[in-house]
């Protein structure tokens, strides 16, 4: 059996590196969006079928929920990784693509919460 630690610590690296930038992309979206919403203002967090928002919050929680829990979704898997015996390949896959993912339903959901807050007036 051959042994792939090297290839695991190198691709670790790379995962901790994608997820470090995909966490900063995530808190310049915020802060952009933070700042337009106006300071009373509930931010949609959910939408219904109908396209109606059904769950709000205020702007801070809004903006900062998404970078928060994938900030430590990143750490736990990272630790998980760190501490398995063997890490398996496709738990590395795993940690590569999942910020990816992450940081673009972000941006999904800051674009429809400051549309839907364009229409009610709830931007500066």
């Amino acid at each position: 059996m051959s042994d792939f630690s090297a290839l695991s610590l190198v691709g670790g690296l790379w995962a901790d590196g994608i997820w470090s930038l995909c966490l900063g992309l995530m808190t310049a979206l915020s802060l952009v969006a933070w700042r337009r919403i106006h300071p009373e203002a509930m931010a949609p967090l959910q939408w219904g079928r109908d396209g109606r928002p059904i769950m709000r919050a205020g702007r801070a929680l809004a903006v900062s929920f998404t970078p928060l829990a994938a900030a430590v979704g990143g750490l736990m898997m990272a630790a998980g990784e760190r501490l398995s015996p063997a890490p398996e390949p496709a738990w590395l896959a795993v940690r590569l693509i999942a910020p990816l993912l992450i940081l673009a339903a972000h941006q999904a959901h800051l674009r429809s919460a400051l549309k839907t807050l364009k229409v009610e007036g709830g931007l500066r």
